[in-house]
């Protein structure tokens, strides 16, 4: 920055300019390229809504929709109430009832959205 000779004002060089220019650009880029990201990373959560009127969750899924057969939700590894999450071997894990042999897969906790 230089001063003028006749006036107190302070006026930039062209090398300054240039630079605050870079800066602004710099800065309108980052927020742009986040804005484009979050949009497109989000996009289909903007227009999803659960078959019961509600919306989706972080994950994009429904949890209202899913319930054991007694109504309540699942716990967070699919099983019911009185199941016990089991290896059954070779990776796959199943809910067992207390005592019971009659395994199956756990509830699939996440049910998708229907899309607009």
């Amino acid at each position: 920055m230089r001063k003028t000779k006749n006036t107190n004002k302070t006026v930039l060089t062209k090398k300054s300019r240039i630079w605050i220019w870079v800066i602004v650009a710099f800065v309108f880029g980052f927020v742009v390229g986040y804005a484009t990201h979050y949009l497109i990373t989000n996009w289909n959560n903007f227009f999803a809504v659960c078959s019961d009127g509600n919306k989706p969750d972080a994950k994009g899924c429904c949890p209202s929709l899913v319930s054991c057969p007694n109504g309540e939700s699942p716990d967070k590894n699919g099983c019911c109430d009185g199941e016990i999450y089991t290896d059954a071997g070779g990776g796959w894990m199943v809910c067992c009832p207390d005592g019971g042999d009659n395994c199956f897969p756990p509830v699939d906790t996440c049910v998708l959205p229907i899309k607009k």
